[in-house]
């Protein structure tokens, strides 16, 4: 934990504000890459039978959903829930079963249960990219801003504002790959820093309604923090050290997310298995 904070600290100094990385590259590729590294002989083989020697680090998988966007598969990526809300309910916050949490588990059974290559292939380009995305905070945010896409914002000395799903989907990732010099070491840096005990409590916990709920109250935490509301309008300012201060919470999103997709994967396998047996 020591070395990592000590690594969070330097990426964060030496971070500055030219590159654009959105969550949506060099975040998936950090979380896929993180459970590549993780997965079990079962799953290793499953991956490998799906999509052959690319990985799933590869634009072509964890980034693949970003642009095979359509008017119905857009819902996929997040999940609103109300900041007002215990908890999330289906009915409310995933209608027509079109939210992220339906998607993971919709991928899951096609992975479990289908024998087509190319609808195997594209379940777990969408499992890959929506354990990720359910992973940031603001994709289980408030919908009266649409997870934060309406919260106007300025970081640092800019001068245009952008908004704050903007800041946490790109501005946030971008010190650690900066520092790392790519994705991949980056994964490296931040999977060495997972200890033991925090990869099994992580990887108990395979339940995607679980996950959001964790990273709505994520997204609470954050509102909170900058003493703003999902129904603020204007222009909020960011404070000066957002990215440094913020630098924990997004290493454990990535983290979080590396782990339990791979044990995800682990646990489709097993299953896969158990049911070509049966």
């Amino acid at each position: 934990m020591c070395r990592l904070l000590i690594l969070l600290a330097t990426a964060f100094a030496v971070a500055t504000p030219s590159t654009v990385l959105a969550w949506g590259s060099a975040g998936h590729e950090i979380v896929a890459a993180i459970a590549e590294d993780r997965l079990g002989p079962e799953a290793r083989a499953m991956v490998r039978e799906i999509a052959g020697d690319v990985p799933l680090s590869s634009p072509d998988i964890c980034t693949w959903a970003d642009h095979h966007r359509t008017p119905t598969t857009g819902k996929w990526h997040y999940v609103n829930i109300p900041f007002a809300a215990t908890r999330y309910e289906p009915e409310r916050d995933c209608p027509r079963g079109a939210c992220a949490v339906a998607e993971i588990d919709r991928a899951a059974r096609e992975l479990v249960r289908e024998d087509d290559r190319e609808l195997r292939l594209e379940a777990i380009r969408w499992l890959v990219h929506v354990v990720a995305d359910l992973h940031q905070p603001l994709h289980a945010g408030d919908g009266w801003d649409r997870g934060g896409n309406d919260l106007r914002v300025r970081l640092g000395h800019r001068r245009e504002p952008t908004n704050l799903h903007h800041v946490w989907d790109t501005e946030l990732v971008e010190p650690f790959v900066q520092h790392r010099r790519g994705p991949w070491r980056a994964a490296r840096m931040l999977e060495d820093a997972i200890s033991a005990e925090e990869a099994r409590t992580w990887a108990s916990n395979l339940d995607a309604v679980s996950w959001a709920t964790e990273s709505s109250r994520e997204a609470r935490a954050i509102y909170a923090e900058l003493q703003v509301r999902p129904t603020e309008r204007g222009i909020i300012r960011l404070p000066h050290d957002y990215s440094r201060a913020e630098g924990r919470r997004v290493a454990d999103a990535l983290q979080r997310a590396g782990v339990r997709l791979a044990a995800l994967l682990d646990r489709i396998a097993r299953d896969r298995a158990r049911n070509n047996r049966s």
